[in-house]
């Protein structure tokens, strides 16, 4: 099997049938190597048409630290564990998880983005004059990440901590 690296689609051909481009074998399970644990990668606020707000992980990002396999991750959202679930959605463009939820079933991204008033990019800029990042800290490569909100300097918004 081997996967086009402009839609994604994976097929048994050279050539991918819809783009007519070169097709790759996928890369290997678990392509983040154990040595990941400890690095951190930004993220940013994302918000769909109907106002739902997600974390969206750029496609570099999510290549390297996500495996297909692994459909459940594990966010450590302020010190509580929550599960969120990556689905195929995930693997299109753009990532995003959509909803993180601990033991007893609330939403806890929900919560984060209102706590630290995140807000999507073009209307982060807009209102505040920076783009909200998240930044996830890899515990263990494809499963598990901590998620902390980078600090704001010079916007004039205080941080609780």
């Amino acid at each position: 099997m081997r996967v086009c690296n402009r839609c994604r689609k994976e097929t048994e051909r050279m050539f991918c049938p819809s783009c007519h481009v070169l097709t790759y074998p996928p890369r290997a399970a678990g392509s983040a190597p154990i040595s990941a644990a400890g690095e951190f990668f930004d993220t940013t606020i994302w918000q769909g048409p109907n106002r739902s707000r997600g974390i969206e992980v750029a496609q570099n990002e999510r290549d390297k630290y996500f495996s297909k396999k692994q459909d459940l991750v594990v966010l450590h959202i302020e010190g509580r564990r929550t599960v969120a679930t990556l689905g195929s959605q995930f693997w299109k463009k753009p990532a995003v998880i959509k909803k993180a939820v601990d033991d007893a079933g609330r939403d806890q991204l929900v919560k984060f983005f209102e706590k630290h008033h995140l807000l999507p990019p073009a209307q982060s800029i807009k209102e505040k004059g920076i783009v909200d990042t998240v930044v996830f800290e890899v515990v263990v490569p494809c499963e598990e990440f901590k998620i902390v909100v980078t600090e704001r300097k010079g916007s004039g918004a205080e941080e609780d901590t």
